[in-house]
């Protein structure tokens, strides 16, 4: 999955497909291709499916892969 740069610490996986927004990365780019390595912009992804969401998935710094559960 492709990340647009938004500032220094600030990435942004934009809205596709059944995703009802997108999905906001904090990370510096050290971290951003860490993360970029697992599946925890999928799970972003994921989330950012779910009913009831409103601005954003927002993904903290501390992000890691854990359970995958897909609506999308």
């Amino acid at each position: 999955m492709e990340v647009k740069k938004i500032d220094e610490n600030s990435w942004e996986l934009p809205k596709t497909g059944a995703m009802k927004v997108p999905a906001i990365v904090y990370a510096s780019e050290r971290l951003i291709e860490k993360i970029k390595e697992d599946k925890t912009l999928e799970q972003a992804k994921n989330v950012a499916c779910l009913k009831g969401i409103q601005r954003a998935s927002f993904v903290m710094p501390d992000a890691h892969q854990g359970y995958l559960v897909s609506d999308c």
